[in-house]
C-alpha cells in the first residue's frame, strides 16, 4: 500500500512538471484591441503573430511576431547577430541600431525603405533568454510617421514584455488574449 501511494505521488508530481509551460505577457496599448493573427507550434519552435483587430496575418499595418526557440543555447549577442543578418538580406536599405544589449536581453531597431517587392517599415527586434530557450519579439510598423510618433510607447511595450513560467495549465494570470504558450 505504501509503495502504491508513493508511486502515485511521484507519478502525479512528474505529470505536473511535464505539463509546465512558458508564456509571454505583452501589455498592449489601452483602447487598442490586438488579436492573434497566426499561431503555430512545431517541435521546439513556436510562432505567434498579433495584429490590430480588423487586420490579418497577411494584411497588416502593424504587427508583433513572437518566436520561441526552445532549448536554444546560443548567447544572445550571437543569436541576434545571426537573425539581424538574415533580416538585412531581406531588406538591406537600413542597418540596425543597438538600443539595449545585456548578456540575456537585447533590442535593436531600424526603419527601412521600400526594396524590390517589400514595403518599407520600422521595427524593434528583441531577443531574450527565456526559461527554456530564446524568445524573440518583433514589432513592425509600415507607417514611419506613426512609428516615430509612438516610438517610446512601443519600445517600452517590447522591452517590458515578460516571460512567465507556470507549472499549472489552468492558472489564470491575465486575459488569455495577452499571452500564449511557447
Amino acid at each position: 500500500m505504501k509503495k502504491a501511494l508513493l508511486f502515485s505521488i511521484i507519478f502525479c508530481f512528474t505529470i505536473l512538471c511535464a505539463a509546465a509551460y512558458e508564456t509571454i505577457i505583452i501589455k498592449f496599448p489601452d483602447r487598442e484591441l490586438w488579436i492573434k493573427g497566426y499561431y503555430k507550434k512545431v517541435g521546439n519552435e513556436a510562432i505567434l503573430q498579433y495584429v490590430p483587430k480588423g487586420q490579418s496575418s497577411a494584411d497588416w499595418t502593424r504587427t508583433i511576431v513572437v518566436h520561441s526557440y526552445k532549448y536554444s543555447t546560443l548567447p544572445i549577442n550571437v543569436f541576434l547577430t545571426n537573425n539581424s543578418a538574415r533580416l538585412l538580406k531581406i531588406n538591406p536599405t537600413a542597418p540596425y541600431k543597438t538600443l539595449r544589449l545585456t548578456p540575456n536581453d537585447a533590442i535593436i531597431g531600424r526603419c527601412t525603405e521600400d526594396y524590390k517587392n517589400i514595403p518599407g517599415q520600422c521595427e524593434f527586434f528583441r531577443a531574450t533568454q527565456g526559461y527554456e530557450g530564446i524568445v524573440t519579439i518583433h514589432y513592425m510598423n509600415k507607417n514611419k510617421d506613426d512609428f516615430l510618433n509612438n516610438y517610446n510607447q512601443w519600445y517600452n511595450i517590447v522591452k517590458k514584455a515578460k516571460l512567465y513560467n507556470s507549472y499549472y495549465r489552468d492558472e489564470r494570470i491575465l486575459d488569455k488574449a495577452e499571452y500564449f504558450e511557447l
